[in-house]
């Protein structure tokens, strides 16, 4: 079982998935979390709209739910899009997509079925987690691929809003990279899905040493 102490501190960002309406806003119980790994995603779109623009980029940190939040495994991979016409140009300037650099990337089916195998029976885990929720489901439907996830998903963003006082860290946006920034965090790039998923993963860490920090002070 999760420690509870660190279950608590993560309970204002756990919501139960419902798969059949495709979205997750009912607040989770620290009975919903039980001893999963956490898996931290992040996904790089051509676009805002799961049912026009398609996953280019996929980026994952696996974490063990325990003391300290050890990283297990990481993965990361480009996706080859099968409708660039549709795509927001501006979109493909912020994750820097070329033909050039997506030469070697994986089909969608190739990508979501090494995703699947790699976060497998994890908890999911994201920054204002929503958006890549509904791109992933949908590249699950596409790819008739079921749900590997547990029922439950964490937006490491509603823990920063429940832990940060805006004012006292200097937060004016809750971007990830602003509060990355304003916490000393370093990235590895921007627009990347696996110096995201890093980035997000640090955060969360962070987070969670300030916490307990708070609690033991308090």
């Amino acid at each position: 079982m999760t420690d509870r102490t660190l279950a608590s501190i993560l309970l204002p960002g756990l919501r139960l998935i419902d798969l059949n309406e495709r979205q997750a806003t009912e607040q989770a119980a620290l009975s919903d979390i039980g001893d999963a790994d956490l898996c931290v995603l992040d996904l790089e779109m051509s676009g805002p709209n799961p049912q026009v623009h398609e996953i280019l980029d996929i980026g994952a940190v696996r974490v063990a739910l325990e003391e300290g939040l050890p990283e297990e495994a990481s993965f990361g991979t480009r996706v080859r899009p099968k409708h660039i016409g549709t795509a927001d140009q501006g979109a493909l300037k912020v994750v820097g997509y070329s033909p050039r650099a997506w030469r070697d990337a994986l089909s969608l089916e190739e990508a979501m079925e090494e995703l699947v195998e790699f976060g497998s029976g994890a908890i999911l885990a994201g920054w204002g987690i929503r958006l890549d929720l509904a791109f992933l489901l949908e590249a699950l439907e596409r790819t008739g691929l079921d749900w590997p996830f547990e029922p439950v998903v964490l937006d490491v963003q509603d823990v920063a809003r429940a832990i940060l006082n805006s004012e006292e860290h200097g937060i004016d946006s809750w971007n990830l990279g602003r509060v990355a920034d304003r916490l000393g965090i370093g990235r590895l790039g921007e627009h990347g899905a696996l110096a995201d998923a890093y980035a997000t993963y640090d955060v969360l860490s962070k987070l969670v040493e300030l916490a307990r920090e708070g609690a033991r002070n308090a």
